[in-house]
């Protein structure tokens, strides 16, 4: 997604001078008005002489955005992609999952995408802690697939993406994608550095 524009908006009965977002998961207002509509609550989004008009659950938003209000009412219309897409699994890219995956979202994206490892293109593990890693890592390491690693996030983390990355680095392994699997847990896919 990560759509971004600063122009005049009208908005529940005000207007002004607003910075507008489109995240995967909602349409910020940043600025004079100010506003977060979750992609849930967004409806029918259709331009007309450079003005973007989004019909939402808290009334109707209308944007002067020129030229670029057709892409934008094309962007708010289509869905954001589902983790699975984000992972890019499908039919012929199927994924090795290596060890227990806890979350019920990384769960649900991979399961109808499952193979043994000869029939799959990445390999994904749920990497709560050093331990984990430790025991996954040389599995991985050795179908020279691409690795999805699902890592906590914050603070707080014994594992952390950091952590994965630099180790991962250190074994010649270069980072390429990452996308938020749920709001504790980040995926990074890894491939070898050619």
């Amino acid at each position: 997604m990560g759509r971004e524009a600063e122009t005049e908006v009208r908005f529940a009965g005000a207007a002004g001078r607003a910075r507008l977002l489109l995240e995967a998961d909602a349409l910020i207002l940043r600025g004079g008005l100010k506003a977060r509509l979750e992609r849930t609550g967004l409806g029918a989004a259709t331009a007309q002489d450079g003005v973007l008009r989004i019909e939402t659950v808290e009334g109707v938003l209308e944007a002067d955005l020129g030229a670029a209000a057709e892409a934008w009412a094309k962007a708010v219309a289509t869905p954001p992609p589902d983790l699975a897409q984000k992972l890019g699994l499908r039919a012929d890219r199927r994924v090795v999952v290596l060890g227990a995956l806890s979350g019920p979202e990384i769960a649900a994206a991979v399961d109808p995408w499952r193979a043994e490892a000869g029939g799959a293109a990445m390999a994904l593990a749920e990497l709560p802690d050093a331990a984990t890693f430790g025991a996954v890592w040389p599995v991985a390491e050795a179908l020279a697939l691409p690795f999805w690693g699902v890592t906590r996030k914050g603070k707080g983390a014994a594992f952390a993406e950091a952590d994965l990355r630099a180790a991962l680095r250190a074994a010649g392994w270069i980072d390429s994608k990452t996308c938020a699997v749920s709001p504790d847990w980040t995926a990074t896919r890894f491939g070898l550095r050619r």
